[in-house]
């Protein structure tokens, strides 16, 4: 995905199959003489824990290193091996009892092998997306509901649903139900009942513990025709307005999931919660 300095789209593809991502660059670049332009990676879920903790009683400048030490015991490697970043939740989340955020945490060593050929082709990455958070600045562009939203985000063999209200997000859980799982020919009944219930266990923890009021609308990501049957099964089970999640008009809906992560990043750079720069020190501070 490329976009220009004022947010027009002039190419958008998805790839497979890139068993040399280097070489792959190099040659968009000189395609397309992207040299030095910079560029916004949009990491896969499988990269990085998202943990929700409470925030570090601390100044502000004081807060990435709080954090980096609240979450070390949560870390299934050295804190010292991790890059971290976090956004905070917005202050009446949890009936305003409590403070809370989430800290992003993954291994340095994998967020520099992702980058590292990138920049070796010839483009300069300026910034590192969470897969939750490049969806939400495309949520940003949402017309207004009453009470909050729900956006539901399915990748290949999981997925993840964001709450939102005001333009911020209130809960962002993962899912253990994916595409591939919704397939016809792959047990679809249980896969739905599944996601049925993450669904109304994330809809119920915010009202009950995040003490929001209710959910009317419900996004679900990607749009496609292959989607339809979810939508109608959750709508007739939830009671709620249930649509497809869609995108620019400048683009093919039916792009794979990845492709709407790439484009939330891309076309909505000015809009919502900063990225996360390359170096992940907590550098987000707030998703709204």
């Amino acid at each position: 995905m490329a976009v220009t300095a004022d947010g027009d789209i002039e190419h958008c593809q998805h790839y497979t199959d890139i068993s040399d991502p280097q070489s792959f660059v190099e040659t968009l670049v000189d395609q397309h003489q992207w040299q030095g332009r910079p560029c916004t990676v949009v990491l896969h879920p499988m990269y990085y824990q998202m943990l929700l903790v409470e925030a570090p009683p601390v100044p502000a400048d004081e807060m990435a290193s709080a954090v980096r030490w609240r979450i070390k015991e949560l870390l299934d490697f050295p804190v010292d091996l991790a890059a971290v970043d976090y956004f905070l939740l917005p202050e009446d989340a949890y009936r305003g009892r409590k403070k809370m955020l989430y800290a992003i945490a993954m291994r340095k060593e994998s967020l520099q092998s992702l980058i590292a050929p990138i920049e070796a082709a010839g483009l300069a990455v300026d910034r590192v997306d969470i897969a939750e958070l490049a969806l939400h600045k495309q949520s940003q562009l949402l017309p207004k509901g009453r009470g909050g939203t729900a956006v539901v985000h399915l990748l290949e063999n999981e997925g993840f649903i964001n709450l939102i209200e005001d333009g911020c997000i209130y809960l962002s859980r993962g899912l253990d139900v994916g595409l591939s799982q919704l397939q016809p020919l792959s047990g679809r009944d249980a896969a739905l009942e599944a996601l049925l219930l993450e669904v109304q266990r994330s809809l119920d923890f915010y009202e009950s513990q995040l003490g929001k009021g209710i959910i009317a609308d419900l996004y679900l990501s990607p749009a496609n025709d292959n989607i339809k049957p979810v939508e109608d099964f959750l709508a007739m089970q939830l009671g709620l307005n249930v649509q497809p999640f869609m995108l620019s008009s400048a683009v093919d809906n039916s792009s794979p999931a990845n492709s709407v992560l790439a484009l939330g990043a891309a076309i909505t750079n000015t809009v919502a919660a900063e990225s996360i720069k390359p170096e992940m020190e907590g550098s987000a501070h707030a998703a709204s």
